[in-house]
């Protein structure tokens, strides 16, 4: 569902704590960017126990059926403390134009890129504009698989041309061009996630981060742990 729909009032109901599966090997042969959920801890119940601390954190029959309500009075009046104690996590595979993007959310949210530095890519992945026309596809797609073979190639010959193969692999980096996808491992608190969805999940942002915020609002809001909240932040703190 969209930022931008409209939401429908539903009963209250104590979601789950979700852990991902272990997935099988992804098909890269589309060149798009991927989103996997793999981990949420914390729920709408959460939010509530942090913002009544001042009193007690106990949840009786009473309190849960205010939840929602308290829910939604925290985000209209931007009160955010209570939103900071849980967990999301995501495994992205995206362009290094994404990546770089996502760095700049660095305050809040945890990173981790799988490093080229130490090993060698396991995969060639390489992302590929949707609405570019086919021509232009496929140039790109060769001008990138032109690249891998020099990264390759280079990292293949180090000894001949002089070099540790340490160095050899920092060097082969430079080859390979912002369309290279890397593995992410993203971890937002419900805040850290909110604002990220505020910035990214633009009509001002990027076409390739929008879809990318989409994807993890669509995961996220799917396993229903933070449906009061989505909704809260839907009515007033949406993106434009």
């Amino acid at each position: 569902m969209s930022l931008d729909n409209e939401i429908e009032a539903e009963s209250y109901s104590e979601p789950q704590q979700v852990v991902a599966e272990e997935t099988p090997a992804e098909e890269m042969d589309d060149h798009q960017d991927k989103v996997e959920l793999l981990y949420i801890d914390g729920n709408d119940e959460r939010i509530a126990q942090a913002a009544w601390t001042s009193s007690t954190i106990e949840l009786t029959k009473e309190r849960r059926e205010r939840v929602p309500a308290l829910v939604h009075t925290l985000l209209r009046e931007q009160h955010w403390s209570p939103f900071e104690h849980n967990l999301i996590s995501f495994r992205i595979i995206a362009s290094n134009s994404v990546q770089i993007q996502m760095l700049k959310h660095r305050i809040g949210v945890s990173y981790n890129v799988e490093s080229a530095r130490y090993r060698t890519y396991r995969e060639d992945k390489t992302y590929i504009p949707e609405d570019l026309c086919e021509e232009w596809k496929g140039l790109l797609l060769s001008a990138t698989e032109s690249c891998w073979k020099l990264y390759h190639r280079l990292i293949d010959d180090h000894e001949e041309l002089g070099l540790e193969k340490s160095r050899a692999k920092e060097i082969a980096k430079f080859f390979l061009p912002m369309s290279t996808q890397v593995e992410m491992f993203v971890t937002f608190n419900l805040r850290s996630f909110f604002h990220f969805q505020k910035l990214r999940n633009s009509r001002h942002a990027q076409k390739e981060i929008r879809k990318v915020a989409q994807k993890m609002w669509n995961l996220v809001e799917d396993a229903g742990n933070f449906r009061h909240a989505m909704e809260a932040f839907t009515l007033y703190c949406k993106a434009d």
